[in-house]
């Protein structure tokens, strides 16, 4: 047996994130498996006022910046072959970036920043779908995106035409909430 629950920073940074957005004082709260291998769920939103329930599954990417132009880079593995229908209502995509001033330098205290997309259940799916190679159009191993700031975020390996910025943590989060209801 192991004494310890721990919690990888990624879900613990997306809980944070949420619990932000879905107020307590409004019924929401968030519950947490508490298996380290809990297949397809790494947590629980509930509506106490409704009793309703929402499983988010959290992919997470390290960070990689150009340094000639200062562009974020989040890459993800594709996730299709493994995909699971109905194991999750909702996926976050989660990310942190360095924030970083040329004028000023290194904001102080505030140097890591973090970046959420939502994607529903078919959303994702249907994103992934979309994620081929581009010469055999098979699926591809790997999906990225970038961003010199969140509100400009792009798909740079997958599909180039994709409206990333509509999954957005705050553009997204009436769909839990409508979800919920």
């Amino acid at each position: 047996m192991e004494p310890i629950f721990t919690l990888p920073y990624s879900e613990h940074q997306a809980i944070e994130q949420i619990t932000k957005k879905l107020n307590k004082s409004d019924g929401y709260a968030v519950y947490v498996p508490t298996s380290r291998q809990q297949k397809g769920v790494d947590f629980i939103i509930h509506n106490a006022k409704t009793n309703k329930f929402a499983r988010v599954q959290v992919k997470s990417s390290r960070t990689f910046t150009h340094t000639n132009d200062g562009c974020h880079y989040l890459w993800y593995n594709n996730f299709i072959e493994k995909y699971e229908k109905d194991n999750a209502d909702f996926y976050l995509l989660f990310g942190l970036y360095p924030e970083y001033n040329n004028k000023s330098g290194i904001k102080k205290g505030k140097f890591w920043k973090p970046i959420t997309l939502l994607f529903t259940e078919k959303e994702m799916f249907d994103f992934l779908k979309k994620v081929k190679t581009k010469r055999e159009r098979k699926p591809d191993r790997f999906f990225a995106f970038g961003f010199f700031s969140p509100k400009d975020i792009f798909c740079s390996r997958g599909p180039a035409d994709y409206a990333v910025v509509e999954h957005l943590l705050e553009n997204q989060i009436d769909d839990i909430k409508n979800f919920l209801e």
